[in-house]
């Protein structure tokens, strides 16, 4: 696994590698991050933002922007290869290149104003040092710091009060999942 421990120039030309050859990878996050990793394909990366496609059970299901300074490193080996090889042979990887080109990398303020044109409900998952906080809803509004997002609950409920979420606690950003396009098909105001 390449990890801070190497330089940050590095991990990124591993990186660059592993989208270059379309690899099969397992994404590792910082300490601070709720969750330990996530596997799939790496469509892009910036400075700022590391683009995923997820995989789960050998179908692809959303895309997660994970901000950079949450990475810890990547794993392309065995178990990896052989999960590529699968996805391959199955003619199972199929990215959809409009979103990836549409999705702004830059800082988080064009990212979300990306998605907004775009039209996506996300998932955000944030922490605070009391908590870990999970949010999904269509996006509302955006400014140089916040985002705030009309979110609902599990039951499909609208919430009253919209969440605002300050970038700087945010882990990750997911979209063009099949739970979130799905299930805004169900929202009640």
């Amino acid at each position: 696994m390449a990890g801070k421990k190497s330089s940050d120039k590095e991990l990124k030309q591993t990186i660059q590698n592993h989208i270059n050859k379309t690899h099969y990878v397992k994404v590792y996050f910082s300490e601070q991050c709720p969750e330990k990793l996530t596997s799939g394909f790496i469509l892009n990366i910036s400075d700022h933002f590391l683009m995923i496609q997820e995989s789960h059970n050998f179908t692809l299901d959303g895309i997660k922007i994970i901000p950079y300074n949450r990475i810890e490193g990547t794993r392309h080996k065995k178990f990896e290869k052989t999960s590529e090889k699968i996805f391959s042979e199955e003619g199972l990887i199929k990215f959809n290149q409009k979103i990836t080109n549409n999705t702004s990398l830059k800082n988080f303020e064009l990212l979300f104003k990306s998605l907004k044109k775009q039209k996506f409900h996300c998932i955000i998952e944030s922490s605070t040092k009391k908590k870990n906080l999970f949010s999904i809803g269509e996006i509302l509004e955006i400014n140089e710091k916040s985002v705030v997002i009309k979110n609902y609950d599990a039951t499909g409920k609208i919430e009253k009060t919209p969440d605002k979420i300050l970038f700087k606690n945010i882990n990750f950003i997911t979209f063009n999942d099949l739970y979130s396009l799905t299930f805004r098909k169900y929202l009640i105001e």
